[in-house]
C-alpha cells in the first residue's frame, strides 16, 4: 500500500491545483476504502460475537437443566458433549473477545468517516486564493489520518480483497 508521502512525490511534475485535486480524489477513495472495511469487519465480528454468545447460553443451559435428569445412555453421551461444547464456546467467547473488536474497527471506521467528510468538504474550497490554506488543513488532515492509521485495529486481507473486487 502506497503511503500519502508517494503520492506528494509521483505528482512532482503536475501543475500545483492538478496535483491537489489529484491527491485529495486519491485520498477520499483511500478513506471511503478503509472506512468500508472497518465496518465489515465490524459487522463480522458482532456476527460471531452474538453466534457464540447465544451458542453458549444455549449450551449451559441444556448442560444446567440435564444435571437434574437421571441422564442414561444417549442422554448422558449428550450431557457430556454439551458439557464440553460450554467449554469451548467459554473460552472462544473469552479469549476472542469479538464484540470488543467489532467495537474497535466501528470506531475506526467512523474516524475515516469523518475524515473523508472533512476532505470532501475541503474539495469544495475554491482553490484561487486559498491554496496556502488548503495545504495547511490538508497537512493536519494528513496528520489525523496517521493517528487514526496507527490506533486502527488491523484489516484483514479478506476484508480488502473484497473492497478490491468491488
Amino acid at each position: 500500500m502506497k503511503d500519502s508521502n508517494d503520492n506528494i512525490t509521483e505528482l512532482a511534475a503536475i501543475p500545483n491545483n492538478i496535483k491537489t485535486q489529484t491527491l485529495i480524489t486519491n485520498w477520499i477513495k483511500r478513506l471511503h476504502d478503509a472506512q468500508i472495511g472497518h465496518y465489515t469487519c465490524s459487522e463480522q465480528l458482532y456476527n460471531r460475537a452474538n453466534l457464540t454468545g447465544y451458542a453458549l447460553i444455549l449450551s449451559s443451559t441444556v448442560v444446567t437443566a440435564m444435571l437434574f435428569m437421571d441422564a442414561e445412555g444417549y442422554y448422558k453421551l449428550l450431557l457430556v458433549f454439551m458439557s464440553i461444547l460450554s467449554a469451548i464456546l467459554s473460552g472462544v467467547v473469552s479469549f476472542a473477545r469479538f464484540a470488543e473488536k467489532a467495537e474497535q474497527h466501528r470506531a475506526a471506521a467512523s474516524c475515516y468517516g469523518k475524515l473523508r467528510r472533512q476532505l470532501e468538504k475541503l474539495n469544495t474550497v475554491e482553490q484561487k486564493d486559498a491554496n496556502e490554506e488548503l495545504n495547511k488543513q490538508l497537512k493536519i488532515l494528513r496528520i489525523e489520518w496517521e493517528y487514526t492509521s496507527r490506533n486502527a485495529p488491523l484489516t484483514p486481507l479478506s476484508a480488502i480483497e473484497k473492497l478490491s473486487k468491488n
